[in-house]
């Protein structure tokens, strides 16, 4: 073999360098890529965790919920006497508040374990407030899912558009209702 002359020593050193740093430059690209590719994999894992974690707080802040409910479990009925026991309870207690109902409608439930009323009711505030109050005691296991009060031409009375849910157990099958 032949001696290199200067220039092609240089030229070979150069070469040399060029492709020394070419191969550091994917080196670099490949740890970045490998870098941001674990910085995301810890994100996700640490967003995991903290869903994870919050289920879990949720779950022990629930729990007494669900032992009152184990405790006081919705009335077992059927969805006729259910439906039956709401309208006359909402009647009683209008009448008690000095309250009109001026509409009343049983509407068709869309989950099992529900009886819905729709009622119009007219009177004083103060009476509405108290029906309201009274309407949803925890142990009733009724719940008001809409509502809406306007002025009546009268300035003291309002007009509440509202409907009326009634949880309970059916009495054939003994299932739980749906939560709302």
């Amino acid at each position: 073999m032949r001696k290199l002359a200067k220039n092609e020593s240089r030229l070979l050193i150069l070469f040399g360098a060029a492709v020394f740093v070419a191969l550091n430059l994917f080196a670099v690209r490949a740890w970045l890529s490998h870098r941001a590719a674990l910085d995301t994999a810890i994100a996700s894992a640490e967003s995991r965790l903290a869903a994870a974690e919050s289920l879990m707080i949720a779950a022990e802040a629930l729990s007494d919920a669900k032992d009152w409910i184990d405790q006081n479990p919705p009335p077992e009925s059927s969805a006729e006497a259910t439906s039956t026991d709401l309208l006359n309870s909402v009647r009683a207690l209008a009448e008690k508040n000095n309250l009109k109902i001026a509409e009343e409608t049983l509407l068709p439930s869309d989950q099992p374990g529900i009886a819905v009323l729709q009622a119009k009711i007219n009177g004083p505030f103060a009476g509405v407030a108290e029906l309201l109050f009274a309407l949803q005691s925890p142990t009733a296991w009724r719940s008001i899912a809409k509502m809406a009060i306007r002025s009546d031409s009268e300035p003291p009375n309002v007009v509440v558009d509202m409907e009326i849910r009634q949880h309970y157990r059916s009495a054939a099958t003994g299932a739980e209702p749906v939560q709302p």
